[in-house]
């Protein structure tokens, strides 16, 4: 089990060159993860019980990351922030009416990445 200050982080896409990234960006600054090339890899896995948020791309062959949100949010699962090359302002809203804790735009930040990490650990 983890340590209550351990974020372990769930980065699910269907980009490898991104959730590689991803990883060695978190792996750098100490934080674990684990990638997920599909939402159906990881509500297969089990893993929403133990990690502690969640990273999803919006847009994903099968299981959308809007989906997968609706799912987490429906089994009370980790908090959900949502990964996107199309954040206008309908999809933000509608990210936002279905229970995620943020939005983060493509190329991601890596200051909104560690405030989603820092927020969800407050969660």
């Amino acid at each position: 089990m983890h340590t209550p200050s351990q974020t372990t982080v769930a980065i699910v896409d269907d980009d490898q060159f991104l959730l590689e990234s991803l990883h060695d960006f978190f792996d750098a600054m100490s934080i674990p993860s684990k990638t997920y090339g599909s939402a159906e890899e990881f509500l297969r896995s089990g893993d929403s019980k133990w990690v502690h948020c969640v990273l999803a791309d919006l847009k994903m062959p099968g299981t959308s990351g809007l989906q997968l949100l609706e799912t987490l949010v429906s089994q009370g699962g980790p908090p959900v922030c949502i990964m996107t090359s199309f954040a206008d302002d309908r999809t933000r809203l509608v990210v936002q009416n279905s229970g995620a804790v943020g939005l983060l735009e493509k190329p991601i930040s890596s200051t909104d990445l560690l405030n989603f990490i820092s927020a969800a650990k407050k969660k």
